[in-house]
């Protein structure tokens, strides 16, 4: 295990323990208001103040996290499933399954990653299921590209040319033979994707298209407070560090994996 690796793992273990136990490190509810204590500063009931409406910052930050990083892991895995078992399939086969396959895939690409989620999520409507769907159907087709060129290199290779000499099922020689062999380089992206699912499901939270109030969200936390920066910063600063931070680990771990493989 590279350095990197075991510093990505150690502070992504710190963030996921932190917000697994949000209520034992938080001692307020995230949604009780304290109209008496509005935009408080940092104090010992309050380590970073309260909000416009009173609300601890310090315990909406913890269950804030919760539900990014859940949707964040959650929302990557289906795309990772439906995009590599397609790049297996078109890689494979190649022919009239491949074009169709690639013809859906660029006309996808054609299109900023971020401008189709929100305009997906727009068109389904805010909700945690809009954002899994958004992601789902754009976040494929990096896994299908990926997996696809893994494929073409491995196919010609012995060890699957010696499968299909054998008389051995497709299905086996994709699944038992080159699944293993093909997804190392897709295992390493989905770290950075995940990066990139938490930025998006940040960038609807703070567009008012993502998990929806009282619920608490970073997105949506730094917009509630951008208008107090001036007098009030960690209201907005505050979930700004924590996806940062995420975002630092997973990138870690992402790159020490890729060290590790030889990628």
């Amino acid at each position: 295990m590279t350095r990197t690796l075991a510093a990505g793992l150690a502070l992504l273990a710190v963030i996921a323990g932190m917000v697994a136990c949000a209520p034992l490190l938080a001692a307020h509810n995230p949604g009780q208001q304290d109209l008496l204590h509005v935009l408080a500063g940092p104090s010992a009931a309050h380590p970073l103040g309260t909000d416009d409406l009173g609300r601890d910052i310090w315990a909406r930050l913890l269950y804030a996290g919760r539900a990014d990083l859940a949707i964040g892991f959650a929302a990557v895995a289906a795309p990772f499933v439906i995009g590599s078992a397609l790049g297996l399939l078109a890689g494979y086969f190649g022919g009239w399954p491949d074009a169709a396959i690639m013809r859906v895939l660029d006309i996808v690409v054609a299109f900023p990653f971020y401008v189709l989620v929100i305009a997906v999520v727009f068109a389904l409507g805010a909700g945690v299921g809009s954002i899994f769907i958004a992601i789902t159907a754009v976040g494929w087709v990096s896994y299908t590209r990926i997996v696809r060129g893994e494929v073409l290199v491995a196919k010609r290779l012995g060890y699957v040319q010696a499968a299909r000499a054998a008389g051995l099922p497709a299905w086996r020689i994709l699944l038992r033979h080159l699944a293993p062999n093909v997804l190392s380089q897709a295992v390493v992206y989905a770290m950075s994707d995940i990066v990139l699912t938490i930025l998006a499901v940040v960038t609807l939270g703070y567009l008012g298209l993502g998990v929806q109030p009282p619920a608490p969200e970073w997105g949506a936390m730094m917009q509630a407070g951008e208008p107090y920066l001036s007098i009030h910063p960690a209201l907005a600063t505050a979930p700004g560090v924590a996806v940062v931070v995420t975002g630092l680990a997973l990138s870690m771990i992402g790159d020490g994996l890729a060290a590790g493989l030889g990628i």
